[in-house]
């Protein structure tokens, strides 16, 4: 289908910034690496173009104009262009992010877990996660849940470790809570 275009993002004296490929409102979309310029300054260079039509174009103006982090040019452009998809659904990604929104594997997620083990949270991160759980209010199954996984639990405790359990945990280990002792260095 002959749906897409190329759009430039232009500089207020006239000379573009930024060039792309899109179909509907793409252009107009705030999910870009550069800032978004107000309509006036958004020019549909072509349209009327099948995918891989304005795919050649975009690599044609990118390679025309140049790119500042090359030393090439005076385009924002991070790429030569004419990579991706325009519809990540058809791939299965559920938005034009990737991976966002797409269910993860035991294996990847026991994985994640592990490294994040024992490594501590700075304190941006702590207020962060704060922040995001104040005021969330606990569904009454939840609540049941971890009730129910907490009654008769008792402390039990070996070699001056101790941990809840309903039973003993093993041989050796005694019923109450190790007492803590530190020790002073002199």
């Amino acid at each position: 289908m002959n749906i897409y275009y190329v759009y430039a993002y232009l500089r207020v004296d006239g000379s573009p910034y930024y060039i792309g490929k899109g179909h509907g409102s793409r252009h107009k979309s705030k999910d870009h690496k550069v800032k978004v310029p107000s309509t006036h300054r958004i020019v549909i260079l072509e349209s009327g173009l099948t995918e891989l039509g304005a795919f050649a174009i975009e690599r044609r103006m990118i390679r025309w104009y140049g790119r500042k982090d090359l030393g090439t040019g005076i385009l924002r452009n991070k790429t030569d262009g004419g990579e991706g998809v325009s519809s990540n659904t058809m791939l299965g990604n559920k938005n034009a992010r990737g991976n966002k929104g797409k269910s993860k594997s035991a294996e990847h997620k026991s994985n994640m877990s592990l490294a994040a083990k024992g490594k501590p949270k700075s304190e941006s991160q702590k207020l962060k996660q704060s922040a995001t759980m104040s005021g969330r209010k606990q569904s009454q199954e939840v609540i049941i849940k971890r009730t129910q996984a907490t009654i008769g639990n008792r402390w039990w405790s070996k070699d001056g470790i101790s941990q809840k359990s309903r039973e003993c945990p093993s041989e050796g280990w005694v019923l109450g809570r190790a007492a803590i002792s530190k020790k002073l260095a002199v």
